[in-house]
C-alpha cells in the first residue's frame, strides 16, 4: 500500500488558527496541594505544562510522521486547576499552506503529560498489590496512582482564512500560581532496575472511517501499520519532549493498533534497563500512536464547516507500571 505525505506545493498559504484542550484526572489530595501552594512532586505541573506544550506544538512533525513541518508564529497555553485534575488549553496560529491543529493537539497532550510527569506517584491512600513481572516473578506495586489518565483531548475550533481571524481560548481561566519550582529526580543512586509498563488509548472516528480504515481506503496510506512505527519511535524519544523524563535505555516496544466499532485503541508495552521505569515513555508512545491515526484520517472526520464534532481522544491511561531490582 502507498504511503504519502499529502501535497500541498501549489497551495497559497493563508491565515490559520486552532484550539484544543484536554483534561488530566488527579486525586483531591495532589490538586489540594496544587491549589493551595502551586507544587507538588517535582515542582510546578502548571509551569512545566505551559513550557513543554508551547514547545511541542512547533516540533509536532518530527513525531507525526505524515504531519508536515509547519512554522508556527504564535502559541499560548493556559492551565486551569479543578477538583479532580488539570484542565489545559492551546492555541496556535500560522500562516501556512496547511492547517495546524494536529499541532495544537501534540502540544497539548505533551503537556498534559508533563504535568502527570511532575505530580505522578502513588496516592496517599494506596495499597500495594503483588503482580507478576514479564520474567514471571512477583513484585510489589502501587496499588492507586496519583493520576487516573488523560481524557477528552479535542479541537474545539479551527478556523482558515484570507484575512487574519483571531480565535482565543476565551473564557478558560488560568487559575494557577505557585513557586517556580523545577526539579529532575535524582536518579543517580538508585539500583539498575528491570522496567516494564503497559499503556492504552482510544480515539472516536466516525463510523465511516473506521471503515475506509478496515478496507485500507485511506488517501496517506496504511493507517495500522504507521501508528505502529510512529507509537515505537515515539517511545525512544520521549525524553526529548518531556523536560523532567531521564534518557531512558528502552530494550523493547510492542505496539498494537485495534480497528474497533467507533474509532481505533493503540496500546504499547515497554520494557527498559536503567535507574527508573518507563511509564511515561508507554503514555508518550500511545498519544503519538492516537495522533497519527486522527492526522491519516482527518480528511474524513471534518464536518461542512471543517470542524471536528465527534473526534476526540476519549482516554489515555497506564495499566502497569513495574520496576524490578536488575541484581
Amino acid at each position: 500500500m502507498t504511503v504519502r505525505m499529502i501535497d500541498i506545493t501549489g497551495k497559497e498559504p493563508i491565515y490559520r488558527e486552532a484550539t484544543a484542550t484536554g483534561f488530566l484526572r488527579v486525586d483531591e489530595d495532589t490538586m489540594g496541594e496544587l491549589m493551595k501552594v502551586g507544587v507538588s512532586g517535582l515542582g510546578n505541573a502548571a509551569a512545566i505544562a505551559k513550557v513543554t506544550a508551547i514547545n511541542a506544538t512547533k516540533t509536532a512533525w518530527k513525531l507525526i510522521p505524515l504531519l508536515h513541518p509547519v512554522p508556527i508564529t504564535y502559541i499560548e497555553a493556559r492551565v486551569r486547576y479543578e477538583k479532580d485534575g488539570i484542565r489545559m488549553g492551546v492555541l496556535a496560529r500560522t500562516r501556512a499552506q496547511t492547517g495546524i491543529e494536529m499541532d495544537v493537539l501534540f502540544g497539548l497532550f505533551s503537556g498534559l503529560l508533563a504535568a502527570w510527569n511532575t505530580i505522578k506517584g502513588c496516592s496517599r491512600t494506596c495499597t500495594p498489590e503483588w503482580v507478576t513481572n514479564f520474567m514471571g516473578n512477583q513484585v510489589q506495586t502501587c496499588g492507586s496512582s496519583r493520576v487516573d489518565g488523560m481524557f477528552d483531548i479535542r479541537v474545539v475550533s479551527k478556523v482558515k482564512s484570507e484575512e487574519r481571524i483571531s480565535l482565543s481560548l476565551g473564557d478558560f481561566e488560568d487559575n494557577t500560581g505557585g513557586l517556580p519550582v523545577v526539579t529532575m529526580f535524582d536518579v543517580t543512586a538508585e539500583p539498575t532496575y528491570y522496567g516494564e509498563a503497559s499503556a492504552k488509548g482510544f480515539v472516536r472516528l466516525r463510523e465511516s472511517t473506521v471503515e475506509l480504515i478496515r478496507q485500507g481506503n485511506v488517501e496517506k496510506g496504511d493507517v495500522i501499520t504507521i501508528a505502529k512505527a510512529a507509537s515505537i519511535m515515539a517511545t525512544k524519544k520521549a525524553w526529548e519532549v518531556l523536560p523532567l523524563v531521564h534518557l531512558n535505555y528502552i530494550t523493547y516496544v510492542n505496539a498494537d493498533v485495534k480497528v474497533v466499532e467507533d474509532g481505533v485503541e493503540v496500546s504499547v508495552d515497554t520494557r527498559n534497563v536503567s535507574n527508573t521505569g518507563s511509564a511515561m515513555e508507554a503514555v508518550f508512545a500511545v498519544g503519538v500512536g492516537l495522533l497519527t491515526v486522527w492526522d491519516m484520517v482527518k480528511k474524513y472526520e471534518k464536518d461542512e464547516n471543517g470542524q471536528y464534532p465527534y473526534t476526540v481522544i476519549k482516554e489515555i491511561k497506564v495499566l502497569k507500571a513495574l520496576k524490578t531490582p536488575a541484581v
